[in-house]
């Protein structure tokens, strides 16, 4: 009995995890799309971007997102990731420079990649310790002008 209650719950779990995703269905335009959530369809705008270029957005939409499933955060208004890969298309819209970003969370600038299970910090990181690199090393000349390199020197000659 315990087995099968716990069934239930992790069932439950992911029934509730699963609700945002949708299928897309059509590129309505060069920000909305239309999608099918447990067979309601609905018109999602793409959030967080004025579109600037409107054939090149409609194409991308098409090409990235056409008929895959996405993960929406939101509803009538939203972030869209496509799935299995979380590319944030409303970001990746203004990377391409087809539309502008209006919220912070679309900025083109900003180093970080959203994931299902949070952000990752994609900064420099140091092989060795794993730390963030803060400055890259001076680099070595070839002549020195320390007393023991001109003694060295006088000596070859």
């Amino acid at each position: 009995m315990k087995n099968f209650t716990l069934i239930i719950l992790l069932s439950l779990a992911v029934r509730a995890e699963a609700a945002n995703m949708a299928r897309v269905i059509e590129v309505r335009d060069d920000a909305t799309i239309v999608v099918d959530r447990n067979g309601i369809r609905a018109n999602v705008r793409l959030a967080g971007v004025v579109i600037t270029d409107i054939v090149s957005a409609r194409n991308l939409l098409r090409w990235t997102i056409g008929t895959s499933w996405v993960m929406v955060e939101g509803d009538a208004v939203a972030g869209v990731y496509r799935s299995p890969d979380a590319l944030f298309v409303n970001r990746e819209l203004v990377l391409r420079g087809y539309a502008r970003a209006t919220s912070p969370d679309t900025e083109a600038h900003r180093p970080m990649a959203v994931t299902y299970l949070g952000q990752l910090d994609l900064g420099p990181r140091d092989r060795v310790t794993n730390d963030v690199v803060q400055s890259a090393p001076a680099p070595r000349t070839s002549k020195s002008t320390s007393p023991r390199s001109r003694a060295s020197r006088r000596r070859a000659k």
